[in-house]
């Protein structure tokens, strides 16, 4: 029994069963460093092998502390259907004075100081002034056989789901805002959208961190103008109307992809920890048996 059952574990660790159901594997708390370095920025967005051509990188708008990279992005809830949140490794930019929030959920109104300018394509496209705005801005090519650019992101906010005066997050490739939920509404926390967001109430600590509100992870995918020989992108975000109650959203995986359409698809989806525990133990069983037969 004990032999089999070694030759079972060496098995099913050779297939990654292990790696997926060990508490040792369990993916380390949210860190967050804050930067206005632009070049630590702009390498902890892209992808490997983007097949994005980097002619300039700007921080448009941003205090020193608004922005930073981030590492460990793996939400999971407490209790419930909510599903885990996770992102790879990159850059978190805020409409508040910190970008380190609180890995804990305390308050219905958590804001933090920048008392910075607005951005106007953002104010155009919420048609109310902004504030506190938060720019990264990229001049770019594509190598061959590329005509769109996209990352992931999950955007969150303490506006959720009280205020009717709410942040936004822009996408812009080439002057086109393409982030947009796959219902055509705006990321923003506005009351005609209140099924885009996962709620997150003060008291419940269904996640670890203070957002009332996130969204799951999506996609965004902005094409190019075939017209320009080179690109502009402008990743933005900021409060409208007022300064107060902070947002953030968290950007990663920014490459090169061929397109037949910009905007953001469905959700990706992450199993659950209890689903994909679930699929370890039906793993381990096909192979135990497997195991039994062969010997």
């Amino acid at each position: 029994m004990t032999v089999v059952t070694k030759g079972v574990k060496a098995l099913v660790c050779a297939g990654l069963v292990c790696a997926m159901s060990s508490p040792l594997m369990a993916s380390a708390a949210l860190v967050v460093t804050t930067t206005n370095d632009v070049s630590q920025l702009s390498g902890a967005l892209f992808a490997a092998n983007s097949g994005v051509n980097l002619i300039s990188s700007q921080l448009t708008l941003g205090a020193p502390n608004q922005q930073g990279t981030y590492s460990g992005f793996s939400l999971a809830p407490s209790s419930g259907s909510t599903p885990t949140l996770q992102l790879q490794d990159g850059v978190v930019l805020t409409t508040g004075g910190n970008a380190a929030v609180p890995l804990t959920n305390t308050t219905n109104s958590y804001s933090t100081t920048v008392n910075g300018a607005g951005f106007a394509p953002l104010s155009t496209l919420s048609g109310q002034n902004t504030n506190d705005a938060n720019v990264l801005s990229f001049t770019f090519t594509l190598e061959a056989g590329l005509n769109a650019v996209s990352m992931q992101f999950v955007f969150a906010t303490d506006e959720f789901p009280t205020q009717t005066v709410t942040d936004i997050f822009g996408f812009f490739v080439d002057g086109v805002n393409y982030a947009q939920f796959p219902s055509g509404e705006l990321i923003s926390n506005t009351p005609g959208n209140p099924t885009n967001f996962i709620p997150n109430p003060v008291g419940e600590g269904l996640y670890d961190i203070e957002w009332n509100g996130l969204t799951q992870v999506f996609t965004v995918t902005g094409l190019v103008d075939p017209s320009r020989s080179e690109h502009t992108l402008q990743i933005a975000i900021a409060d409208t109307s007022d300064r107060i109650y902070d947002s953030a959203v968290y950007i990663a995986g920014l490459k090169g992809v061929a397109s037949t359409g910009g905007g953001i698809g469905d959700p990706i989806d992450v199993p659950e920890p209890g689903s994909m525990a679930l699929l370890g133990l039906g793993l381990l069983g096909l192979m135990a048996s497997r195991y039994r037969r062969a010997a």
